[in-house]
């Protein structure tokens, strides 16, 4: 049961920022997560700040020397659909398609999935693999939070008082192989058991791989390159990758799969990445 709460539709980015001061605020873009929280009784907000008004927010650039800025409401379908962006960046249209059903996609945003900070977090990895920051305005002005600095734990984000997520930039991506995997439940769609996303420049001997769904929140693993760098035998590299990926997450046992099958998966999972990208 959805408790009583206020609602005000700010015209401007600083009428939001003001309102987003009221203690218990929660800004809404495409709902599709907070309105279920709501449901549940996990969010119990006093105020919702209805952001979806704000054309501000809704920008989308793609420059080879700047690189990609997705705004705060765009939506996963937008990335999906967009030639450019799987062109250039395909391992976000990829996670994209596979999070959530259609209809849902057509209003959740990019920013609202980090935002929600879901270890499971099925857009998460890529941005990770991309080196992306989130962009905020508050009070205090403008931040530049690195994405792993962003998502600090279960349900909880980097955002202060009065601070609202306007863009997502991510720097020019490498002309690099890239991919995203997803191991779910169920045909459909489901909440990742287990998410991956890698990247492989084969050129400069850059290897980035992240995993989801395996600790509070995603881990992108460390070392890779150097493996990369001593070995292209992709049999040998695959079981490194996955040795040092079990060595680096802390998945527990939930509704959705146990801590030991997560760790089977994410074997499993890193070895068909490092083959895709590797190869």
């Amino acid at each position: 049961m959805i408790m009583p709460f206020a609602y005000v539709k700010p015209g401007t980015i600083q009428e939001a920022i003001e309102a987003l001061q009221t203690d218990n605020s929660w800004p809404l873009a495409g709902g599709t997560a907070l309105l279920v929280d709501m449901r549940d009784g996990v969010k119990r907000p006093d105020l919702l700040v209805d952001i979806k008004g704000l054309r501000e927010l809704d920008s989308f650039t793609i420059d080879s020397k700047k690189g990609i800025t997705i705004g705060a409401r765009t939506t996963l379908n937008f990335l999906v659909e967009n030639k450019k962006l799987r062109a250039s960046c395909p391992v976000l249209a990829e996670a994209a398609l596979v999070t959530a059903t259609f209809q849902l996609r057509n209003q959740a945003t990019l920013v609202g999935n980090i935002c929600k900070a879901s270890p499971a977090a099925d857009m998460a990895p890529s941005l990770y693999i991309l080196g992306a920051q989130v962009v905020t305005t508050g009070p205090r002005g403008e931040r530049r939070i690195p994405i792993a600095d962003f998502m600090i734990g279960p349900q909880k984000n980097a955002l202060k008082k009065g601070e609202l997520v306007v863009q997502v930039e991510i720097p020019p991506p490498p002309k690099a192989k890239m991919a995203f995997l997803k191991k779910q439940r169920i045909k459909g769609h489901d909440l990742s058991v287990v998410n991956v996303a890698g990247l492989a420049d084969t050129e400069s001997g850059t290897l980035r791989l992240c995993v989801g769904a395996c600790a509070e929140t995603p881990v992108l693993l460390e070392g890779t390159d150097q493996l990369y760098k001593k070995t292209r035998d992709l049999g040998k590299l695959g079981e490194q990758i996955a040795d040092l990926a079990l060595s680096s997450i802390s998945p527990i046992d939930d509704v959705r799969a146990s801590a030991d099958y997560r760790r089977d998966m994410v074997r499993v999972f890193v070895k068909r990445i490092v083959s895709r990208i590797c190869s």
